[in-house]
Order: C-alpha cells, then sequence, then structure tokens
C-alpha cells in the first residue's frame, strides 16, 4: 500500500508542475524617463535632451523610447508579465498596480588624443536605474542599476555633433538595451521586500578633487551620483539584488523625480531608507611612474577608497575598511592632455567589481593587494547580508 502511494505522489509531481509553479507578477511598463532630485537636468542628460528634441516625424516614440519598447516587447521575462499597452496613457493604470519604467540619471563624453594612434579616443557613457514602483503612492519597490558605454574614434577633435550622431546610430542599430533584459531576468522582483541595501552617503575628500573633471567641486552632487551608480551596478549584478539608489538630498525629501518624455508628468517617487546602509569616501588618487622606455611610459593609477557598511538602527558595522586599487597604463613618450580622470574612474570600477565578487569567492592575492589589514571574514560576513536582502 506505501509503494502504490508513493507512484501516486510521483505521478501527481510529473504531470501537474504548473500546479506549483510560482505566478508571474503582472508589471505595467510606463516608458523611458529622465530622473534627477536637482532641477538643472539638462546639465547632466545634454546629449540625451538635444536628441529627443529632434523627434522623427513618422513616429510616435523618440527614437531612444522606440528602440527600448521594441526590445522589451521582443523578449520574455521569466518572472514578470510586462503589459506594455497603456504606455501613454498612465489613467488607465490600475491604482495597486506595478509600474516598470527605465530612467537616465547621468551622462557624460570625455576624449584624449592617442600620439601612437594619431587619433581622437572619446567614450559617451550612459547611466540608468530601471525602477519598479507602487503606483498607487508611488513608492519605490525595487530599482536595479543599469549602464553602457560608446566607444568613439575620429582623425579629428570630436564634436558634440559628433557624439550626438553616434548615440544616435547606437539607438537605431546597435540594440542598446538588448542587455538590460537578461539584467531584469536575472531578479526575482517582488511586491515587496522585507530588507534593503543601499548607498546612502558619498564623500569626497578635497585632495581628491585635483583629479576629478573640471568643474567637479561645482557639481559635485553629479559626481556623488556616478560613484554611487558604479559601485551600486557592480553590487547588483554580480549578486543580482536589488539597490536603493542614491539620490543626493535624501535626508531632505527622500524623493526621486521622474520626468516622462512622452508626457508632461513629473512624478515624485518615495525612496525607502535602506535597513543595510553604504557609504563610500573617496579619499584620493595617485599616479606614479613604474618603467619608461624610448616609446613609452608605464604608470600606475592608485585610487583609495572606504567602504562602510552598516545597519543604522542598531549601529552595526559589518565592514569599515580603506582600500586601494591599482592599474597599469601604458602612455605614448610625449603624449599631452592625458585623461587621467579616465584611467582613474577604470580603476574605480574594477575594484568595486572586484570587491564586490570577492564577497561571494575570496581572492587571496586581490585582499593582500588592496588592504594591509586581515579582510577576509568581514567580506565572508557580508554575504550573510547579501542573501537578506535577495
Amino acid at each position: 500500500m506505501k509503494n502504490i502511494i508513493n507512484r501516486i505522489i510521483l505521478i501527481y509531481f510529473i504531470f501537474i508542475p504548473h500546479s506549483f509553479s510560482k505566478e508571474k507578477i503582472e508589471i505595467f511598463y510606463s516608458g523611458f524617463s529622465f530622473s534627477n532630485n536637482y532641477e538643472s537636468n539638462k546639465m547632466f542628460t545634454q546629449y540625451t535632451s538635444k536628441l529627443l528634441e529632434k523627434k522623427e516625424s513618422d513616429k510616435e516614440l523618440n527614437i531612444i523610447s522606440d528602440s527600448l519598447l521594441k526590445e522589451l516587447k521582443e523578449k520574455k521575462f521569466k518572472n514578470i508579465n510586462l503589459n506594455t499597452k497603456n504606455l501613454l496613457d498612465f489613467d488607465k493604470y490600475l491604482d495597486n498596480a506595478i509600474v516598470m519604467s527605465v530612467a537616465l540619471q547621468h551622462e557624460e563624453f570625455s576624449q584624449e588624443y592617442n600620439y601612437s594612434s594619431n587619433n581622437f579616443s572619446g567614450f559617451y557613457d550612459a547611466y540608468f536605474q530601471v525602477l519598479f514602483y507602487d503606483f498607487s503612492d508611488k513608492s519605490l519597490i525595487a530599482s536595479i542599476p543599469f549602464e553602457f558605454e560608446i566607444p568613439l574614434l575620429s582623425k579629428k577633435e570630436i564634436s558634440d555633433d559628433d557624439v550626438l550622431a553616434r548615440i544616435k546610430s547606437f539607438y537605431l542599430n546597435d540594440k542598446p538595451f538588448r542587455e538590460l533584459v537578461k539584467i531584469i531576468n536575472q531578479f526575482d522582483i517582488k511586491r515587496k521586500y522585507d530588507l534593503r541595501i543601499g548607498v546612502k552617503n558619498v564623500a569626497i575628500q578635497e585632495r581628491a578633487f585635483k583629479d576629478l573633471p573640471e568643474n567637479a567641486k561645482k557639481f559635485e552632487n553629479s559626481m556623488q551620483n556616478l560613484i554611487a551608480q558604479s559601485f551600486s551596478k557592480r553590487l547588483s549584478q554580480n549578486h543580482n539584488v536589488a539597490i536603493v539608489p542614491y539620490i543626493e538630498g535624501q535626508s531632505i525629501g527622500k524623493a526621486m523625480k521622474l520626468r516622462f518624455v512622452q508626457s508632461d508628468e513629473i512624478y515624485k517617487i518615495k525612496i525607502p531608507d535602506p535597513d543595510y546602509h553604504i557609504k563610500i569616501e573617496l579619499k584620493g588618487f595617485k599616479k606614479v611612474l613604474a618603467q619608461s622606455t624610448a616609446v613609452e611610459d608605464l604608470y600606475l593609477y592608485g585610487s583609495f577608497v572606504n567602504i562602510a557598511i552598516f545597519q543604522p538602527d542598531i549601529n552595526k558595522y559589518y565592514f569599515d575598511e580603506t582600500l586601494r586599487g591599482v592599474t597599469k597604463v601604458k602612455i605614448p613618450k610625449g603624449q599631452v592632455n592625458i585623461n587621467n580622470w579616465r584611467k582613474y574612474y577604470y580603476n574605480l570600477e574594477i575594484l568595486f567589481d572586484n570587491f564586490s565578487k570577492n564577497i561571494s569567492k575570496q581572492n587571496q592575492k586581490w585582499m593582500k593587494e588592496v588592504s594591509k589589514k586581515k579582510i577576509k571574514k568581514k567580506l565572508k560576513d557580508l554575504k550573510i547580508i547579501i542573501d537578506r536582502v535577495k
């Protein structure tokens, strides 16, 4: 009799698996938007703002919204059902609807002349947040950072018109949002998260400003956003966790402004206070000549940053250490107007990426390179925190 019962149970699980499958969450797609907490939005999204002014006459949507919508419609999602029917009509959303928007937070372009190739090398970077929020009270549910880079190469100095033309071609031909669908599929989107983590504070020491871009001191908010976004992306994608986005002035309003490009609506999305705070302090940079030949110099570019992860309600710190990242860069002999910031920023990206990866699996060589202290146990303890916020 016992064997018969076991066979019945086995047959039930084999032939009726759908009874136990997880139901997908219905998500309403609200389109492409800009997000900033400061008013001078066009200053930090200047290229995209100009690009959207040149709307194609035969299309209802601008080229970015159109490219994004096509990619979302073509792909299948594992954990969500994405409803794109009411993109231009927010009034048709249900009161308790979960809404998704892709928001551009920051963009920048830099270039330098390469003496070895006799070309100008340029890089355009765009930084986004994929936002999921409750439409009834405009409160954020989850945020996934996303970014891409467009390289440019030219015999002459690259102008703003050149950058705009390349960005437009990128959106039309290169499918920039293909990776975005893969990233969303990595996450288990929920209606509610019990615990959250996010960058709460970014500090830049005075000595670091001499190596930052021109006007970095004047537009410090923009630089803080950039550093927080870079760290958040690596932590998010290496561990498949949603991140509470960093917004300057969180302690004042705790809100993110969203301006949708297909309407005049501006929404204020309420940002929850994360349970686990991340504080990043950029201490400074250092460039050292390591080796020199007749044709090129080898430099070591170093970044110094303190990363603290803690639980403020019980004043418990899980990690609070200063780390250093070093990368080797070859520069042709006699090259002038070197874009040092670009090299320091790559160095920071690598440091943040390796830090995130070492939470799951510690690399003894990397840990010795970034810190004189023993940080293995502290990194392992962070894995417990990451598992709690998934």
